[in-house]
């Protein structure tokens, strides 16, 4: 799986790149870092391919996604960027990206992407993203602790109370303190939304008009209050409050994922409600130093999430992600005419009786984006145009005298 991921991402890179990047001596790309083992071998490619040198920025994957959007704002953004799906419309939407549907459209193997991936990373109808893997959500638990409470194998709870049932077990058998992982708090940030609370509000009710779902999408509005969301959060207080199934220490680590990986792969968390990627990140997200599959089987296994139970709810419940390949829109420079010539006024100070001249000096300047970008404030990202243009400044010199003529 991973190795075919490698491939994906080699040639997500490189069409990105190629198709929509103008011809140029120097290509820049930013990607997480703890996804070098899918884009540096992209990067080897593209270079081979086309001859061109490749700029490869690689960050750390806490504040990535912040990165991105800092980096797009400010007009300092790499030609190509691996960003996670659930950004591209935002960032679409604002101008950031360009679109890729038309510069594709004649590669071969575009055809053969999923048109529900694609949809994924599109906005308005175009594709601004080029996926290259997704993924699903389930909940994964540790063999041992299992074994010690004596819970059947492979573990296949049919209701949220099975699941609950289940971590009570565990605890009473092993006494830790995390028998349940349920991803809450800010520091959890995406995965509090998308492996915790989403996945318990599909399930938490029948599907009909859109019951458990936070947006009505027949009236565009936001829904605050159903009896889906509130079972939801229900099971949240009996996971954290009621039964203390788990711990705020471990929701607000200082490194969250790190820290639920080790304790699941330890044995001091016993289920950890996550994604499929936790087959490689529970031992190494850069998939080098993995176990076998083999052996990653024997300390860990995962069940799809069960539905509520409820009546006419679904069985089990899932949402997919996934990573892309965006492209930032091209930039080239253009000059402005000089527009302003010097002029120079004079006014009266009235507390001072002194005059004031202000003089102007009017430089024209070759802009990639405007000279003042907005503060950043993704994820509703101001409708800043990226644009070139070509703007003309003016600086004042002042000059003070006693006394000036009326």
């Amino acid at each position: 799986m991973l190795e075919r991921h490698m491939k994906v991402s080699a040639i997500a890179l490189a069409m990105v790149a190629a198709a929509v990047l103008p011809a140029r001596a120097d290509v820049s790309i930013m990607y997480a870092e703890w996804l070098s083992s899918l884009v540096e071998p992209g990067i080897a490619n593209f270079e081979k391919a086309t001859g061109e040198k490749v700029t490869a920025t690689k960050l750390p994957g806490d504040g990535y996604v912040e990165r991105v959007a800092l980096d797009l704002s400010s007009g300092t953004a790499a030609d190509v960027i691996q960003m996670d799906s659930f950004v591209v419309s935002e960032l679409a939407s604002s101008n950031y990206l360009e679109p890729l549907d038309t510069a594709l459209a004649d590669w071969d193997q575009y055809k053969t992407y999923n048109k529900k991936l694609l949809d994924v990373a599109s906005y308005n109808g175009h594709v601004y993203g080029l996926p290259t893997d997704t993924d699903v959500r389930m909940l994964w638990y540790n063999k041992a602790d299992f074994a010690k409470a004596g819970i059947a194998m492979p573990w296949t709870p049919k209701t949220w109370q099975d699941v609950l049932d289940t971590a009570d077990k565990v605890k009473a058998a092993t006494s830790i303190d995390n028998t349940f992982v349920l991803p809450a708090g800010t520091k959890q940030g995406e995965a509090a939304t998308m492996q915790g609370f989403y996945m318990l509000l599909l399930g938490a009710d029948k599907p009909d008009g859109d019951r458990n779902r936070l947006r009505d999408r027949t009236s565009g509005k936001w829904i605050a209050d159903s009896p889906a969301i509130r079972r939801t959060l229900q099971f949240y207080q009996d996971v954290y409050v009621n039964k203390k199934l788990g711990t705020k220490a471990i929701n607000y680590a200082t490194d969250v994922g790190a820290a639920t990986r080790q304790a699941i792969t330890s044995g001091s968390a016993a289920i950890v409600a996550s994604g499929s990627w936790e087959n490689a990140c529970f031992w190494d997200c850069n998939g080098v130093n993995l176990p076998s599959q083999a052996d990653r089987d024997k300390t860990v296994g995962w069940t799809p999430w069960p539905g509520s139970g409820q009546p006419g709810a679904m069985a089990t419940t899932n949402i997919s992600g996934g990573w892309t390949m965006a492209s930032t829109p091209r930039r080239p420079t253009r000059t402005a005419p000089r527009s302003c010539s010097r002029r120079s006024s004079t006014r009266r100070t009235s507390s001072t009786g002194r005059c004031t001249t202000t003089a102007w000096a009017c430089v024209t300047t070759s802009l990639a984006m405007p000279p003042t970008p907005p503060t950043p404030t993704w994820p509703r990202s101001p409708r800043w145009p990226p644009t070139p243009r070509a703007a003309t400044r003016c600086r004042a010199t002042r000059t003070f005298r006693a006394w000036c003529s009326t």
